[in-house]
């Protein structure tokens, strides 16, 4: 759910209006890359350990966002099965050793509400597919196709935004596990300090891919800083408050915009 709150660690109240002129003619452009790293037992008696090297290609025109996430992976320990993140999908199947490669492709269709706009609401829908390019037989991913949508809700309060998302996940199943679909939710709030810097917090649940396993649940703080029109940084950390989540992980994201 962390990348959720990095995308909307770039929205400052009005900033979607201010932009609708010139989206409207051309597509807006923008790569994200960075690192995240978390560690948890995930049910098992040692932690397993997985650091992500995310890339992410973002075109807006109007009120239509096509977003692709890719990645580079390297998970190390006992895990039987991960829930890497509600809108993710659910990580690989490993029994001990570490292996890295290629993560799975994410594909993202949105479209916001332009008409809530100038009251200060933002609602986004959003279709997305999983395309299995992580291997399967390393532990990188599940093999399987995953799509799902999801609503996002935001209301500008002054320089307050509180926010929250509902999503469903269709999980596809690899060989000899039956992964089930999957509901989740995120609710938080974030601060405009002044043009340059923001921060805010959630709190993200989760059904378990497994129904054997325990809810996953986490909570995030996050600080966005805005270098310039083009370049912006965001830094988070999270906590896991069940034992099918991470324990503490964190990350940078470093976003250039206007290509």
């Amino acid at each position: 759910m962390r990348r959720t709150v990095v995308a909307l660690a770039l929205l400052s109240p009005g900033s979607a209006v201010a932009q609708d002129s010139f989206a409207d003619a051309f597509w807006d452009l923008s790569v994200r890359s960075g690192f995240d790293f978390s560690s948890g037992l995930y049910g098992a008696a040692k932690p397993t350990e997985i650091l992500s090297l995310p890339l992410s290609i973002k075109a807006v025109k109007g009120p239509w966002t096509l977003r692709a996430d890719a990645s580079w992976l390297r998970i190390s320990g006992p895990a039987i099965l991960l829930d890497a993140g509600g809108a993710g999908g659910a990580a690989g199947i490993r029994t001990s050793g570490h292996a890295s490669g290629i993560g799975d492709l994410h594909l993202f269709g949105t479209y916001s509400v332009e008409s809530l706009w100038a009251s200060g609401w933002f609602v986004d829908l959003t279709a997305r597919v999983k395309a299995p390019t992580a291997s399967f037989a390393k532990g990188l991913g599940t093999g399987a196709w995953d799509g799902g949508g999801q609503v996002d809700i935001a209301k500008t309060i002054g320089n307050l935004i509180p926010f929250m998302q509902v999503g469903y996940r269709f999980s596809g199943s690899p060989v000899g596990y039956v992964l089930r679909n999957v509901l989740y939710g995120s609710v938080g709030a974030q601060y405009t300090w002044n043009e340059r810097v923001t921060a805010g917090v959630s709190y993200d649940i989760r059904q378990a891919a497994l129904v054997s396993a325990k809810t996953p649940q986490e909570g995030t703080a996050y600080l966005n800083y805005k270098f310039s029109d083009r370049w912006s940084a965001n830094v988070y950390g999270t906590a896991g408050f069940s034992p099918n989540s991470p324990s503490a992980g964190g990350g940078v994201a470093i976003t250039f915009r206007g290509f």
